[in-house]
């Protein structure tokens, strides 16, 4: 179904003021990322483009340790928030850009490209051309993290109950393609209330074998192809602050959990907030 960009646009504007906050397991999420941006950095990364940036949680401290940051995002409203976060910054650049067309930018034009949250999940049907973008402008390394459709399935299952009392087809299409349209179905409407303006965007959810094989599509060795957290996604809210509050058991608690999905559950799902799959690429020589 057709994307209209400009209400999807106007959706970005509206969640800028709450973009910062976290919720529930979102703080092991955004951890989990930064160890594995981190285990990139030191392979001669100088230049980064941040696809999708929102208001710079991960390209604003990139910056400020000296890299040359590239930060793009649909919202104007990201953007100026993420502008006023980087004050007193000159080695970062702001762009307003759809994710689905970086023609702005040559071919592997950045060392590493960073595309997280929905720059590619939101991007509906058009998920392909997201991804065909983000590794065409990469050197060295492309990090992606979307929804992992495992735990998208349990979500459409639960609201579907709660909203309509039934099993919607929603629901049966979320766990045969992954995929959601506002307008898809007559109760997907009803499904998106208490949304954010009573919408959802376009929205595509991945297995975690679907995107290594999207990026093996696009000429990139897939290095890594995870999930993130599922032992947070576990955990009770209360256990999870109480780790968030002492810095000495959150170091502890994140090593558990890369060793959860490494070695207990490397089928998991994720952490219920954020987008739970992550995979690393790098293109074939």
């Amino acid at each position: 179904m057709r994307i209209d960009f400009q209400r999807e646009k106007a959706w970005w504007d509206a969640k800028a003021t709450e973009e910062d906050e976290e919720r529930g397991d979102e703080w092991v999420n955004k951890a989990l990322r930064w160890r594995e941006i981190e285990g990139i950095l030191h392979r001669g990364v100088e230049s980064i483009l941040t696809v999708g940036g929102g208001t710079g949680h991960f390209s604003i401290p990139l910056a400020r340790r000296g890299l040359r940051v590239t930060h793009l995002d649909i919202s104007g409203e990201m953007l100026r928030v993420a502008r006023r976060n980087a004050e007193g910054l000159d080695n970062v650049t702001f762009v307003e850009g759809n994710a689905t067309d970086l023609k702005q930018f040559p071919g592997r034009a950045f060392d590493l490209v960073l595309n997280m949250d929905g720059a590619v999940s939101f991007c509906g049907e058009l998920y392909k051309q997201a991804i065909s973008e983000t590794c065409r402008v990469a050197r060295k390394f492309v990090l992606i993290t979307a929804s992992h459709r495992a735990l998208m399935c349990a979500v459409w299952a639960e609201g579907s109950v709660k909203t309509r009392g039934a099993i919607v087809d929603a629901v049966y299409e979320m766990f045969e393609n992954g995929t959601w349209h506002q307008a898809q179905h007559d109760d997907n409407k009803a499904l998106s209330k208490g949304c954010t303006q009573d919408y959802f965007g376009a929205f595509k959810a991945f297995l975690p074998r679907e995107l290594a094989g999207l990026l093996e599509g696009e000429g990139m060795e897939v290095v890594k192809c995870r999930c993130l957290g599922t032992l947070a996604a576990l955990c009770d809210a209360g256990s999870l602050e109480a780790v968030r509050q002492d810095d000495g058991l959150k170091a502890k608690f994140l090593d558990l959990c890369d060793a959860f999905d490494e070695k207990i559950l490397p089928g998991g799902f994720g952490t219920r907030n954020r987008a739970g799959l992550l995979a690393i690429g790098k293109p074939r020589t």
